[in-house]
């Protein structure tokens, strides 16, 4: 089924990623949605804190498929490599409360 990018849009901002999920369990997350890439929020207040695609995340499965999403954001926040991820903290201040996500 050939879902359009409009699509793929909407259901990856409804579906989410936690700070505690592994690399294993995000790829099953995206397998069973249909989608490329997801964020990352803060379970606790809903807190965008960051993104992880498919790509990054089977490259990352050959050798640690049960790290977590926080140390790959931590790692892509200190190589600097995407500019959308930023720190925990400066998350939390940047961002009001959101609404409930689905995951």
């Amino acid at each position: 089924m050939c879902r359009s990018p409009e699509f793929e849009m909407l259901v990856s901002r409804a579906v989410t990623l936690f700070p505690e999920d592994t690399v294993l369990s995000a790829l099953q997350v995206m397998h069973h949605h249909a989608v490329h890439a997801l964020s990352v929020v803060d379970g606790r207040d809903g807190a965008w804190l960051g993104e992880v695609s498919e790509d990054e995340l089977r490259r990352l499965s050959a050798f640690a498929p049960l790290a977590r999403l926080a140390e790959i954001l931590t790692a892509k926040a200190l190589a600097g490599t995407e500019e959308k991820t930023v720190a925990p903290t400066t998350a939390l201040l940047l961002h009001a409360p959101s609404p409930r996500w689905l995951h």
